[in-house]
Formats: structure tokens, sequence, C-alpha cells
């Protein structure tokens, strides 16, 4: 069986001459948790796609991180759904603290699942240790596709400046963290040096770090990511 562990949308913007900078890597739902929700036919047709594209290349067994692109003909209304790469890797990012709260699980113990199955002493000779049954997933009660029951991101910190590092402005980086949807933030070690340079960011190598949000809240959710991507211009002074 394939099943989806997690979908995420990217949010690349124009940015320091640059056309495509990671600003977000939103987790959305790929199904709803009710019958009553809005359309997923764009998340199902990315799901689908992706399916099919992993059978095409007889990719059986492990993870993939796939990308894809998807476009909607304004006239018709029927959606695209285009390769850009598949990958037998995890998602290159710490994505699970965001999944274990916004979906109630993650990949790496979904793999578990599907290689070790259940401790069914009828079809195997192992047993699995008692103090790990409430960590273990049953593969066949796991959804195709994901609900979520948070909003959750990974906020890209995007450098607006260029040359040697001057001043670091923590008290920018206070606010940041006490933003209600802040679970954790990281800069990367090389930006808390007074004296080393920096770059304005024009791809995901050369931004300066990241922020987890979750909220239950969209509108606090969207509220915050505003703020955070806002606060990014006065993370450092240059001269």
């Amino acid at each position: 069986d394939r099943k989806v562990a997690a979908l995420w949308k990217y949010d690349k913007r124009s940015v320091n001459g640059a056309p495509f900078v990671y600003f977000m890597t939103q987790l959305i739902p790929a199904a709803n948790n009710d019958d009553e929700g809005p359309s997923k036919d764009v998340e199902e047709a990315v799901c689908n796609y992706v399916f099919n594209a992993l059978e095409a290349l007889d990719i059986r067994w492990g993870l993939s991180h796939v990308e894809v692109i998807v476009t909607r003909n304004a006239e018709t209304g029927s959606i695209q759904v285009r390769l850009v790469e598949v990958n037998c890797r995890q998602h290159n990012t710490d994505f699970m603290p965001l999944t274990n709260a916004c979906v109630g699980y993650n990949a790496l113990d979904m793999v578990l699942a599907a290689y070790l199955g259940e401790n069914d002493e009828s079809s195997s000779s192992h047993e699995y240790p008692e103090e790990t049954v409430h960590l273990r997933l049953p593969w066949d009660s796991l959804p195709a596709l994901p609900t979520t029951r948070a909003h959750g991101a990974i906020i890209h910190f995007v450098s607006h400046v260029s040359g040697k590092i001057s001043r670091i402005n923590y008290e920018v980086f206070d606010q940041m963290e006490e933003l209600p949807s802040v679970m954790d933030m990281h800069v990367y070690p090389h930006f808390l040096d007074e004296g080393n340079e920096i770059e304005k960011t024009v791809d995901i190598r050369s931004d300066t770090g990241w922020a987890h949000v979750m909220n239950d809240d969209e509108e606090e959710f969207q509220r915050d990511v505003a703020r955070l991507i806002e606060l990014q211009k006065e993370m450092f002074d240059v001269e």
C-alpha cells in the first residue's frame, strides 16, 4: 500500500534579485477531517499523481520525497500536475515535531510500521518490547491521505542584507520567539558572531535559519507568519 505521510506547500517569492526564494514550507491537509469540509481536488490530484509516478518508476519500498508543480486552467478549471523530482529519501528538514503535532504521526514511524508490521505471534517469532507499545504505529489503521488538526509550517529566515555583521539584534529574536505560534526557532551559528560575512538570501542554501510555527487558530497563525517574515528584515545590521 502507498500512503502519504505529509503534504507540504512551498511559498517561494521574488526577493533580492532571485525569482524563487523559500519563505515558508506549509503543512496542509491532503484530506478533510469530515465529509463537510472544502473540496480537496488539488490535494487529491497531487497525491494520485505521485502514486502513479512512483508506480511508473517501480519504486515500491521505503520513503520518497516527491516535488511537483500544480497549475489550474483558468478557463476549464482542470488541474495539471507536473513532476519536478523524485527522491528516495525523507524530506530534507526536521519535519517530525510539526507532523507529530499537526498530523499525529510522522514518516519515519510510518516506515517502521510498514517494514515491521504488527506484533502478530502467528506470523512472526519476534516479539517487540512491551515498553514500546505506545510508540508503534499500526500500518493498516493509517489513512492513505493525512488530515491535520492544526496549522503548521516551517518559516525560512531570509537575509535582506549583505556585508559584515556589525550587530545581532537579539531583541528581534526575542520578539520572534514570543509569537504565540512559534514552537521552536534556530539561527545558524555562523550568523551569531559579529564580524562574520552575511549575504542576501537567494536560495535555500543562503538563508539564515528557520522557525517552526503551529496554531489551531488560522487567523493567529497567519498573523504570526506575516510578523515573522517582516521581522526577518531587522535581524542583523551590517557594515
